[in-house]
C-alpha cells in the first residue's frame, strides 16, 4: 500500500482574521505535505433551474496524522478537496473523505 502514496499533497487549515469591521476574513494556510493516495469513490450530478453541477466524491490514504480534522482542505496540484470524514486515524495509515471543489 505504501507504494501507492505516489501524489504530494497540501494539508490547509480555516483561519479567521479580524477584518475591523467586526467580521472575520477567512483564509486558508498550509500546515503540513504529505505522501498519497488518490481514488475516486463516487460522482454525482445535481440538476439546477440553470445550471449542472456535478459533486466528485474520492477516498484519500495517507500515513496516520493526528492533526487532521473534517472541514479541512487539501491540494494535490491545482486540484482542491475539502474533508468530510477522517477514519482510522490511530492505525498506521489514514482514510479520508474528500469532496473535490470546483
Amino acid at each position: 500500500m505504501l507504494s501507492e502514496l505516489n501524489q504530494r499533497a497540501t494539508l490547509l487549515a480555516r483561519t479567521l482574521t479580524p477584518d475591523g469591521g467586526g467580521g472575520f476574513a477567512e483564509s486558508w494556510e498550509a500546515f503540513a505535505t504529505a505522501w498519497i493516495a488518490l481514488k475516486p469513490r463516487d460522482a454525482t450530478d445535481i440538476v439546477g433551474a440553470d445550471h449542472l453541477e456535478s459533486k466528485v466524491r474520492h477516498i484519500v490514504t495517507l500515513r496516520r496524522r493526528t492533526d487532521l480534522a473534517a472541514g479541512q482542505r487539501l491540494a494535490v496540484g491545482p486540484r482542491l478537496f475539502h474533508i468530510h470524514a477522517v477514519l482510522d486515524a490511530h492505525q498506521p495509515l489514514t482514510t479520508l473523505h474528500v469532496q473535490e471543489l470546483p
